[in-house]
């Protein structure tokens, strides 16, 4: 498994961006067959102002189709600058299951 994190800060109305990221979940889920999980988590210690977006692959070369697609997909992109002013932009990491 390949898991792409994007890490973002909130950084204005926090249930406005919840939203945004809740439904950008399921627009992912009903879209993008390449995605096998997608889910946000938050942190406990550290910066408590951080949202991390989870999304599972089976490989990278389904991560690598699904970044291909986002960048053309026009509601997805609308989707990102609705949450402009809301969270920062997100940085994206990239993670491989081991075992």
């Amino acid at each position: 498994m390949v898991y792409l994190v994007r890490t973002s800060e909130f950084m204005g109305d926090w249930n406005k961006a919840w939203g945004i990221l809740s439904d950008m979940i399921k627009y992912v889920g009903q879209n993008y067959d390449q995605v096998r999980d997608s889910y946000l988590m938050t942190n406990i210690a550290g910066p408590t102002d951080q949202v991390h977006w989870v999304l599972a692959f089976d490989s990278l070369a389904d991560e690598e189709k699904f970044a291909f697609k986002v960048f053309q997909d026009p509601k997805y992109m609308e989707a990102m600058r609705s949450a402009e002013g809301l969270m920062t932009a997100p940085v994206d990491r990239l993670y491989r299951r081991e075992g």
